[in-house]
């Protein structure tokens, strides 16, 4: 079975708040969503272009007391790829906050910012592959670049929407970029048993300083899972992984390391997809926070997806 054209994603992370009695802890870098780590699972044929949208909700709290704070974002990411060739797929990623709203101790809202955020590029190439036309083995490696697109010098000031001191610059966190080019390189591995497929990756993120000096911690990432189709022609697919994240504590421009940051955690994942037609494949995905032991006080709720998918060839 493949998905044929373009990809609508709408992520619905509220309707899964109910999955947790209380928010879970979580890392405090993200951006490295399940929707877009595919690449190394689920590419497009040769000689197609795959076309996404993906609108993710996110909510999530860090600090306690008077330092305590909360973000809540609806990003909206524009994702292009293209297969000239069997082995090879190129990716542009140009994610657009809607909205990304701050909000102090107290739960009241202090900053609202929208606009273009980091665009990304990546290349994917497969250094393995038996089994013809349905591989039993494939192992890929794929390299991304995170560009510093997104605003990082935002001021304070109700023009600015911040209720903060007009000129002064507002918290690295609040930024709509991170001001850093970032790199990331992953190992991914997947083998095909019909209609079992099992897959696992591994991707390290080096993050450079900004401007002022300021570095979000470094990260790693490592992803297993399954997944199995049913139904004639494998209409449905089924799937659950797990994967854990370790990242440093951010760095100030001083040296200094943010407290409530960085750590581990470990997420479960569930994911569902269903081909309306042979050309349209609509796919649900849930990821909840499970096992941590991260630094200071963080936490953010499960998030959800829903993917609607259309490849085109050329």
């Amino acid at each position: 079975m493949r998905a044929r054209a373009l990809v609508v994603v709408a992520s619905v992370s509220s309707l899964f708040a109910f999955l947790s009695p209380r928010a879970a802890k979580a890392c405090s870098i993200c951006g490295c969503d399940p929707a877009a780590g595919m690449l190394g699972l689920d590419r497009p044929s040769a000689q197609t272009l795959r076309v996404q949208v993906e609108d993710r909700y996110l909510a999530k709290e860090s600090g306690a007391g008077e330092d305590r704070e909360s973000e809540r974002e609806n990003r909206l990411v524009l994702r292009a790829q293209y297969a000239p060739a069997i082995p090879v797929v190129f990716q542009l990623e140009v994610p657009v906050f809607l909205w990304k709203d701050h909000l102090d101790a107290a739960g009241v809202r202090d900053d609202r910012a929208f606009g273009l955020g980091d665009v990304s590029l990546s290349a994917r190439t497969e250094l393995f592959r038996s089994g013809g036309m349905v591989p039993r083995h494939v192992v890929s490696l794929i390299g991304a670049v995170k560009t510093p697109t997104g605003a990082n010098a935002r001021e304070g000031g109700h023009d600015h929407g911040s209720a903060a001191p007009v000129d002064v610059p507002i918290d690295e966190h609040l930024q709509l970029g991170t001001g850093s080019w970032d790199g990331l390189l992953t190992l991914s591995y997947a083998f095909g048993p019909q209609p079992w497929t099992l897959f696992a990756n591994a991707t390290g993120r080096l993050n450079s300083e900004n401007s002022r000096g300021f570095r979000y911690g470094h990260a790693a990432f490592f992803t297993g899972g399954a997944r199995r189709a049913f139904l004639d022609g494998g209409k449905l697919i089924l799937s659950l992984e797990a994967q854990l994240r370790t990242a440093g504590k951010d760095r100030f421009g001083d040296g200094g390391f943010d407290e409530d940051s960085g750590g581990e955690v470990l997420y479960a994942t569930a994911s569902a997809a269903y081909a309306l037609t042979n050309d349209l494949l609509l796919r649900g995905i849930v990821q909840v926070p499970t096992v941590t032991r991260l630094n200071g006080t963080q936490s953010e709720h499960p998030v959800g997806y829903l993917t609607l998918g259309y490849d085109f060839a050329l």
